[in-house]
């Protein structure tokens, strides 16, 4: 993959994110992330092959999109025009519809079948470096709302990867059960929420979302969708333009791609804090934290899509219930 080299954040007014909610955050002494007046992102990039693979991930994106560019148009038009010999072909070799849905994926400019993604991802700008430190500059995802609440998902059933060593395996094995990940397929990782009458908001800490059982995820989830403004778990989570329909559509696309596999990786989801209906909400679905992804060689991330599917089965869930029956 290509490299970007860094470049000096001279000249910049940085300052710690006050809207992050989970990873890299200014407490007891660790270097936190930062942002800038122009809408950007500084995440601190981890030392050895992690932080190399969530640089590499967000390189291979960029220099993707921008090598074809210039040839979009003919490779679409030149596509379309072979769609009847892949048909043809597909009837004489016996490849089955899905198959044959694969083969026209492959065939597709890269922009066009990883659409869902590059709308999820943060947009990647360079990689630069402060006091010795390697930091992703990328797009400020809260940057557009007033009062951002936010809460990180963890997604899938396992955050371990099939290649790690078994020592590192078996680290994450134990965490996933300590947590609910392996039971329910994702665990909360930070959240806050905006509470309107108060003006003010409600953070969960690092601990509160390490220890949080089972049985309160369903009341949690109901809380984050409550901003004391009238907002509700179905103005969040559900509509044409909810995070469940967003989620949808994420989970369609991991259903067709066979290029990443994604392990322990975040879904953000964030609406408008002081929003008194869901038009007003502006909730949007992001996706995030890339040190373990890996090429999929052709095979379907089935770990994520499972988290995906069950973390939109609880979503459905949670509307249902009674927010007075919720309260932590």
């Amino acid at each position: 993959m290509a490299t970007t080299d860094c470049q000096s954040t001279s000249g910049l007014r940085l300052r710690p994110c006050k809207h992050q909610v989970a990873g890299h955050l200014f407490e007891e002494g660790k270097a936190g992330s930062l942002v800038d007046d122009r809408g950007h992102f500084y995440k601190p990039l981890q030392m050895g092959p992690r932080g190399d693979r969530e640089r590499e991930f967000y390189e291979h994106i960029m220099s993707a999109v921008r090598n074809e560019q210039d040839e979009l148009m003919d490779t679409e038009a030149s596509h379309s025009g072979n769609l009847s010999d892949d048909g043809s072909e597909a009837s004489v070799s016996g490849r089955t519809s899905e198959d044959d849905e694969e083969h026209r994926q492959q065939h597709l400019p890269f922009s066009v079948r990883n659409a869902v993604l590059l709308r999820s991802i943060p947009r990647f700008y360079r990689t630069v470096e402060l006091d010795g430190r390697k930091l992703l500059e990328l797009e400020d995802v809260a940057r557009r709302y007033r009062h951002p609440s936010i809460i990180d998902i963890k997604v899938g059933f396992r955050t371990w990867y099939p290649t790690a060593d078994t020592r590192y395996i078996e680290k994450c094995k134990v965490k996933d059960h300590m947590t609910t990940q392996a039971a329910l397929g994702f665990k909360i990782c930070g959240m806050q929420v905006y509470r309107s009458c108060q003006r003010a908001y409600w953070r969960a800490s690092k601990r509160w979302c390490k220890q949080l059982p089972q049985e309160a995820v369903n009341k949690a989830l109901v809380r984050f969708a409550n901003n004391e403004a009238g907002l509700r778990p179905e103005d969040v989570y559900g509509g044409e333009r909810g995070a469940i329909a967003q989620l949808r559509q994420l989970e369609a696309w991991f259903q067709k791609q066979r290029e990443m596999c994604f392990y322990s990786s975040s879904v953000l989801v964030i609406y408008e804090g002081d929003a008194e209906t869901a038009e007003e909400a502006n909730v949007t679905i992001r996706l995030v934290d890339f040190a373990h992804t890996f090429a999929a060689e052709g095979h379907k991330d089935s770990n994520f899509i499972a988290g995906t599917r069950a973390l939109i089965k609880a979503l459905t869930g949670v509307m249902k219930l009674d927010y007075h029956d919720c309260i932590l």
